[in-house]
């Protein structure tokens, strides 16, 4: 049983490294792309107010989920819209922008928790 599962699993890790965006395209997109560029900029942006502005706790529990994202997230999310027809740097772009808008949105439903999670101390 074990063996199945660790075959599945290095099925789903191939299949994702076969979409996923290694650091060098990421640099090459970002050099290439004016919009995707713009996009990553925004994000960042996004990220330092945020950063400036939320607790330790919140903001290693908001680091964690991004890193999640970057990992794997980003490249899901891309897909979808390389699915429908968009070009990679498009689909990238979209995905990028999406997290900016979606960030702050994040940082509050883990602020909320936090604060629901101290109530009950």
């Amino acid at each position: 049983m074990k063996k199945v599962f660790a075959v599945i699993a290095l099925v789903l890790l191939s299949a994702s490294a076969c979409f996923a965006l290694s650091d060098a395209e990421y640099l090459r997109m970002k050099k290439n792309n004016a919009d995707f560029r713009k996009a990553d900029q925004r994000l960042t942006q996004v990220w330092k107010k945020l950063k400036g502005s939320l607790s330790g706790r919140v903001f290693a529990e908001l680091q964690a989920l991004q890193n999640d994202w970057i990992s794997f997230g980003r490249d899901e999310e891309a897909q979808e819209y390389i699915n429908e027809g968009y070009s990679r740097a498009e689909a990238y772009t979209m995905a990028t922008n999406e997290r900016a808008d979606d960030l702050p949105d994040i940082a509050d439903t883990i602020v909320r928790k936090v604060n629901h999670e101290r109530e009950y101390e």
